[in-house]
C-alpha cells in the first residue's frame, strides 16, 4: 500500500495519517495483519454449510 510506502520511507505516522486522512488505529491494525498474515486484505466472509436431510 502507498501509506506503508511513505512511512517506510521517513514520513511519521501521524503525518501519514493526515495525508490519508486514516486514523493511526487504522495503520496500527493494518501494520498488525500485515505482520500476522503478511497481506492486508481483508478476512473473506465464510458462509454456513447447511445440511440437507432427506
Amino acid at each position: 500500500m502507498k501509506i506503508f510506502k511513505e512511512v517506510d520511507d521517513g514520513l511519521s505516522i501521524v503525518k501519514a495519517c493526515k495525508i490519508f486522512n486514516i486514523s493511526r488505529n487504522t495503520i496500527y491494525r493494518w501494520k498488525h495483519l500485515k505482520r500476522e498474515t503478511g497481506d492486508i486484505k481483508a478476512k473473506p466472509y465464510g458462509t454456513a454449510k447447511v445440511i440437507m436431510q432427506k
